[in-house]
């Protein structure tokens, strides 16, 4: 009777003591994305950061995605929701809002970058030296660019310039838009998710992009020709959290934060788009009426030539407007 006694005092003791323990606790980062969960970096890149979050801070800190919108439609307002905090990260382009970026996006400028990784790695090379005061009242998580842009057409091929002129072409950023007004195009300056719309209506005629799009947006059905093989020019993409709530996390659980992301999380990202671009290319390839146009050397010479002096332009309208753009993109190359 004595041991029963004894052992029931123990158990109460026990659940006592258990009840004291205070709860982990717990913060839950909404993830605001644009694109919808069959996106190619949805799992390998939000839902991992997530899990790889959960499991190195004991699950003190997770992330829930809300992908296709769901925080707000239209991915011109993603950097905003960072900085409002609808969303704790945010993931966009900052073409989107150009004026906010003028440095960041000079690594779509032709002759800048040589490849994703190359590009992705200048990005973060001159991240804390020049890029960073672009990005206010938000940290930097990821930073990264497409496979390089090529002509996505609806009618007509682009083997020459010639045969750009009086052409709508949608772009992404004004970068892009001042190369493409060299080419002898109108530049039209659209959301990704709108363009498969404005080239099936005949709105623009074809598109800027990277490869990975005629899938991720499901270009591959109103493009009839892409033309490869341009100057290169990638579409830079961001990944940011509110700084606020960057602060908020304990200093242990920052550290976590900074070694799940940057520059690593950038790379994986860009191989990734890289990847898909690839199997984009090689499934456009093998559908019947559509073709891949492959600039001749003499009319990838006649691109360069006004891609620099498009170049040489964007980097005196920023000098003199006291952005300083040819400090950049010489840290950049250097």
């Amino acid at each position: 009777m004595k041991r029963k006694t004894l052992g029931l005092l123990a158990s109460v003791l026990a659940g006592a003591v258990g009840l004291a323990q205070p709860a982990v606790s717990e913060t839950v980062l909404k993830l605001a994305s644009f694109v919808p969960p069959q996106y190619i970096l949805h799992k390998p890149i939000f839902l991992k950061l997530g899990d790889d979050l959960d499991k190195a801070t004991g699950g003190e800190v997770k992330i829930k995605v809300y992908a296709a919108g769901a925080l707000g439609k239209g991915p011109v307002e993603q950097y905003q929701r960072a900085v409002r905090r609808v969303a704790e990260i945010s993931y966009g382009l900052p073409g989107y809002t150009s004026s906010v970026f003028p440095k960041t996006l000079l690594i779509e400028l032709p002759g800048v970058t040589q490849g994703h990784q190359d590009a992705t790695r200048k990005l973060w090379k001159v991240m804390d030296a020049h890029l960073r005061d672009e990005f206010k009242r938000t940290r930097p998580l990821a930073v990264f660019v497409t496979p390089p842009a090529v002509f996505m057409m609806r009618d007509k091929p682009v083997r020459t310039l010639a045969d750009l002129k009086g052409l709508k072409i949608r772009v992404a950023s004004k970068s892009a838009a001042a190369v493409i007004s060299a080419y002898g195009a109108t530049p039209v300056p659209m959301p990704a998710t709108k363009v498969y719309t404005s080239m099936s209506t005949g709105v623009v005629d074809g598109a800027l992009m990277g490869s990975d799009s005629l899938l991720i947006f499901k270009l591959i059905e109103p493009t009839r020709f892409v033309t490869v093989g341009l100057p290169e020019m990638p579409t830079t993409i961001f990944m940011v959290m509110n700084q606020q709530a960057y602060g908020e996390l304990s200093p242990k659980n920052r550290a976590v934060l900074d070694k799940l992301t940057g520059l690593d999380i950038s790379l994986r990202s860009a191989a990734g788009l890289a990847k898909f671009g690839q199997i984009a290319l090689s499934k456009f390839r093998g559908l019947e009426g559509k073709q891949i146009v492959e600039l001749t050397p003499e009319a990838r010479a006649a691109f360069d030539k006004r891609a620099a002096a498009a170049v040489a332009g964007v980097l005196k309208e920023h000098d003199a407007k006291g952005i300083p753009a040819s400090k950049v993109v010489a840290a950049m190359k250097k």
